[in-house]
């Protein structure tokens, strides 16, 4: 079949076997290498620190200033639902042709949807100023009525984040339109 090299021994099968490269033992016993010249792969302690404490310094300037951003989109996130409950009130109102009002509890910052179980919070919030129909004004309640020819009670609300910029949300009385503004201070 083949010929048979000097040096080689035959397989069982009568092929002739090769011998494996000496590199490959040498890989595969710790400690040892193939060649004495050569430095072993990894990292040492000390870039391994300098790399920690890089990305923990980077990691402390960071880090502020993204919970600040997340507690901004999360108070923005509430002033959507606030301002979407408000626009569903109106078109409910409109569309049965009847009124429907949005309680507002200005010590706890709740709100519910007249005619729902569901309630809302305005967390994150401060309520500093507000002007709508008061139904028990020692319990800080209050509403804002919304009628099915479009009109609405009207209402003013000034909202106030902990970082100190000011939301007004208004409710104007002829057109029942929702609107929010903002402002640095």
């Amino acid at each position: 079949m083949f010929p048979r090299l000097q040096g080689q021994r035959r397989s069982c099968i009568g092929e002739p076997r090769m011998k494996p490269p000496k590199v490959f033992f040498s890989s595969l016993r710790p400690g040892t290498s193939g060649d004495a010249g050569r430095a072993q792969a990894g990292f040492s302690l000390l870039e391994l620190m300098a790399v920690l404490g890089l990305m923990a310094l980077l990691l402390g300037l960071v880090l502020p200033t993204l919970l600040q951003s997340w507690e901004r989109e999360k108070n923005r996130a509430t002033l959507r639902e606030f301002t979407t409950a408000l626009r569903t009130a109106r078109s409910e109102a409109v569309t049965r042709g009847l009124r429907v009002r949005l309680f507002l509890n200005l010590k706890t910052g709740r709100y519910r949807l007249e005619g729902s179980n569901r309630e809302g919070a305005l967390t994150g919030l401060n309520l500093t100023d507000a002007r709508m129909v008061w139904q028990n004004p020692e319990k800080s309640q209050g509403y804002i009525a919304f009628y099915g020819d479009g009109s609405s009670s009207g209402g003013e609300l000034a909202l106030v984040e902990s970082t100190g910029r000011r939301y007004l949300l208004e409710v104007e009385p002829i057109t029942g339109k929702v609107s929010l503004r903002s402002s640095v201070n």
